[in-house]
């Protein structure tokens, strides 16, 4: 029973490897396509990375709409993740908080952020101006 088991198991294995790993046949001349010497060979050894076993992560879920409110909303409410999910409205509170660890580790973030320093820092200086002239007729 314990061998019929094993073999049903790599079986399984077998199929399940033969269905997301291509075949390699070299040619000839020695060409082995997945080395991707040519850009159509590369996206479709990329699309095996995009079948349904994998899980898609938290921010491939989100349209670029979906986004962009995100983004506004983070610069509105900062983080009250519940007002965000209520300013996206298609999101869960958990997906937002999700989304956000994700976000805040990127590139974009850094630059978001750079953006809208320099937004609270204008906003500033021209509060400064006003309050220099203290009434004064120059």
């Amino acid at each position: 029973m314990r061998a019929m088991t094993g073999h049903a198991v790599n079986q399984y294995l077998h199929l399940s490897h033969n269905l997301t790993t291509p075949v390699v046949n070299l040619n000839p001349y020695g060409y082995n396509y997945m080395q991707g010497s040519f850009p159509i060979e590369r996206v479709c050894s990329l699309s095996l990375m995009q079948t349904k076993i994998r899980t898609p992560l938290a921010i491939e879920k989100w349209s670029p709409l979906e986004l962009s409110l995100f983004e506004t909303s983070m610069s509105l409410y900062g983080k009250q993740f519940n007002l965000v999910s209520k300013s996206v409205k298609t999101k869960t509170v958990r997906e937002v908080i999700e989304l956000y660890y994700l976000w805040k580790k990127s590139d974009h973030y850094k630059s978001w952020k750079r953006g809208f320093e320099c937004l609270i820092d204008a906003e500033e200086d021209v509060g400064g101006l006003e309050g220099d002239n203290s009434g004064e007729v120059i």
